[in-house]
């Protein structure tokens, strides 16, 4: 005689998400495409990350994490050419007293 799972009646959850700040997605999307030649499971690990970030204040936390990964997979100038084309965007974002140290 077969078994039939026992199936949970459950439902989902209604749990209200915020929707992210003007601007957040476009930097979220700046970045990421900073990672575009980059590959690995850290690699993976760090869009994730960025995929997950739900603020400006985390995109910018990630900076360095990022700048680590550009410059392991290709060199410090790299990271540092490709990070400083950000600034902008990460000035437009941020509250001044974050941005000012852009």
């Amino acid at each position: 005689m077969a078994v039939r799972p026992h199936r949970l009646q459950s439902q989902p959850l209604d749990l209200p998400i915020p929707a992210p700040e003007a601007g957040v997605e476009t930097v979220r999307h700046q970045l990421l495409a900073l990672l575009d030649d980059c590959e690995g499971f850290d690699c993976e690990r760090l869009r994730w990350r960025l995929h997950t970030a739900g603020c400006g204040q985390d995109l910018w936390l990630l900076r360095e994490a990022i700048f680590q990964m550009v410059a392991s997979q290709h060199c410090k100038a790299q990271a540092q050419h490709r990070l400083d084309g950000l600034v902008p965007a990460f000035r437009r974002l941020l509250p001044a007293r974050l941005a000012g140290r852009a």
